[in-house]
């Protein structure tokens, strides 16, 4: 698992799981895109112009708006320590506790009349029906990915990322439909400086992030010395009657 390629491989095997439920409904009719960028904004009318209505292209848009640390993995594992070396209770620490974390997804249709409703519902209906999204499916996704030779760009890469292995990924990815209420929802429609338009909010769990680093070898502190020495900006002369005492041990 690295954290160069695990969030964006969740998104990848999402949004082909959508598009393959789209194109199955629309058959022999040309499918929308499935599109992972944020809900686009409407198009600027120039000064002086009457603004005309043109019909929305019809589309669905899987945008990740939010990661968050996985609060029941967050504390459930000590860091790693090697075995216990003689004369001490614990071994080195020899790397961090597992990140894992969760990501959080807006899906969003666009088009005339109807048809973003149309799009609204397919897209709700392919996640819910993989609310666990099963290895097997991850691996043929993953590696349907067409990788050009040489790689032009860090994302070709994306075919390596071992989703599909327990050992990389130690739980399953689980999708389900998160309630949502108006506040929030204006919220992040107003952030994107977009009209609002049908969508459904769904939690994406658990994502684990390792990028295989060990924190660095420091050496131990081996003595401790405590020092006094006079402070510069007060006098060395005490008032009379005050007295001073150190005290100390090993």
């Amino acid at each position: 698992m690295t954290a160069h390629f695990a969030i964006p491989a969740t998104t990848f095997v999402l949004r082909d799981i959508i598009q393959r439920r789209v194109t199955a409904a629309y058959n022999n009719f040309p499918a929308p895109t499935v599109s992972v960028e944020p809900p686009p904004r409407p198009p600027a009318t120039p000064a002086n112009t009457a603004p005309t209505s043109q019909p929305e292209p019809a589309g669905l848009y899987l945008f990740l708006h939010h990661v968050a640390l996985n609060a029941a993995w967050r504390n459930m594992h000590e860091v790693r320590l090697e075995p216990e070396e003689p004369g001490t209770t614990e071994g080195p620490r020899v790397g961090p506790s597992p990140l894992a974390v969760d990501l959080h997804y807006m899906l969003a249709a666009t088009g005339a009349d109807l048809e973003r409703e149309v799009l609204l519902g397919l897209g709700i209906t392919a996640l819910n029906r993989r609310g666990i999204v099963p290895r097997s499916l991850i691996r043929s996704i993953l590696s349907g990915i067409a990788v050009p030779h040489p790689a032009t760009r860090l994302l070709d890469q994306l075919t390596a990322e071992p989703l599909h292995d327990p050992d990389s990924q130690p739980q399953q990815i689980t999708v389900s439909q998160m309630p949502v209420d108006v506040d929030l929802s204006t919220k992040i429609w107003s952030s994107l400086q977009s009209p609002m338009r049908p969508c459904a909010h769904f939690l994406v769990t658990t994502v684990f992030l390792d990028l295989g680093d060990s924190p660095s070898t420091t050496k131990e502190v081996e003595k401790a010395q405590v020092g006094v020495r006079p402070d510069p900006h007060r006098s060395n002369t005490l008032p009379p009657g005050d007295t001073v005492t150190i005290t100390g041990g090993a």
